[in-house]
């Protein structure tokens, strides 16, 4: 009964995802749980949004506009809006399947020193075209919050519209961090959930993340904003584990962490070479530089290099085609982190 269960709120921010809104209420209307409340909140729409969103408040959908654009801000504001005693950040282009909320509470009821838990995902386009990927992880387990710190250094294991927070956790970590991009927001959030509780895992695919041009993270690489996110991001999260006890796993992995931060801006710059766009590119190469001083001996590093000087031979190997599509498949299946317990979802009613 809906009386018996607690409240999740379901926090929508907005800007000019109309032709998405649709898609994104109805998937948060259709959920299987029954205690639900969804607040929209629009950052100086442009286009139709308000509109749309309008459609749903006879549905129960609180639908509010800022008079500002407030970016990321909206977030936390839309948490001390809510009631809920879970919070699900879906932002207007993603989509979540209906069973989602419903397996997230049931295992979040049941272990209370459980914070925060990822579902999975797959890609979705402008277009509704799928790219299905490889779940993180190779199995559903709760995991120590200590033990899953480190990979917040190294990887993107999930965004927002795939967790559902607790939100005593949520408010003990200082909520969200509005001065990140969208993608070192999440990991940041994940990270200071991670040192005051635990984690939960489900390896299901419960959302959908919509990619296309217009995406935030997309222009961040190209203004440059996002990799600067990204190296003080990791530069925080290490030097805040190491001020915790129990934490050293967080400061071993610093160097392998820049390192792979640094290939990784090798493959933005590579991108950019093929767009004939230099200055991009010897900005992402210095900076690679900067995130790790052994990135030179890589072969992407001389490929870049050598393309950027117009010197290259037919010695050199041809990796034009490394960072084109910053969101394709990758292989994917990790065991799980430190002192995990293995959960069976039909354990908890799902």
């Amino acid at each position: 009964m809906k009386e018996n269960r607690p409240l999740v709120s379901i926090m929508i921010p907005n800007r000019n995802h109309s032709m998405f809104l649709d898609g994104c209420i109805r998937g948060a209307l259709d959920q299987t749980y029954d205690n639900i409340e969804i607040i929209f909140l629009d950052n100086c729409s442009t286009d139709n949004s308000m509109d749309v969103a309008s459609k749903y408040a006879d549905r129960g959908v609180m639908v509010c506009k800022n008079p500002l654009n407030i970016t990321n801000r909206s977030i936390d504001l839309l948490a001390y809006m809510a009631k809920g005693k879970y919070l699900m950040t879906l932002f207007a282009d993603d989509l979540i399947k209906p069973t989602m909320v419903e397996k997230c509470v049931s295992i979040m009821e049941a272990h209370p020193e459980v914070g925060y838990v990822h579902c999975e995902r797959d890609f979705i386009d402008a277009d509704g075209t799928i790219t299905e990927l490889d779940p993180f992880y190779n199995c559903s387990f709760i995991s120590p919050g200590w033990s899953a710190l480190p990979i917040y250094l190294l990887a993107d294991v999930a965004q927002s519209p795939q967790c559902l927070i607790r939100r005593s956790v949520f408010d003990a970590a200082m909520g969200f961090e509005s001065e990140f991009d969208h993608v070192n927001a999440d990991k940041d959030l994940w990270f200071r959930l991670s040192l005051i509780s635990d984690y939960a895992y489900i390896r299901e695919k419960l959302s959908l993340i919509r990619v296309h041009a217009s995406r935030e993270t997309v222009k961040a690489f190209r203004n440059f904003y996002h990799p600067l996110a990204l190296f003080l991001t990791i530069d925080f999260h290490v030097r805040l584990g190491s001020e915790q006890e129990l934490h050293n796993n967080v400061l071993e992995r610093k160097a392998f962490a820049f390192h792979k931060l640094a290939l990784e801006f090798l493959g933005i710059a590579s991108f950019a070479l093929n767009e004939n766009n230099t200055d991009l590119a010897k900005q992402y190469m210095l900076f690679a530089q900067i995130a790790s001083e052994d990135i030179i001996h890589e072969e992407l590093y001389t490929y870049c290099l050598e393309t950027y000087n117009g010197t290259r031979t037919d010695t050199t190997p041809d990796l034009s085609g490394t960072g084109q599509d910053m969101y394709k498949k990758r292989k994917r299946s990790y065991d799980p982190p430190e002192g995990y317990c293995l959960i069976n979802l039909e354990d908890y009613g799902s």
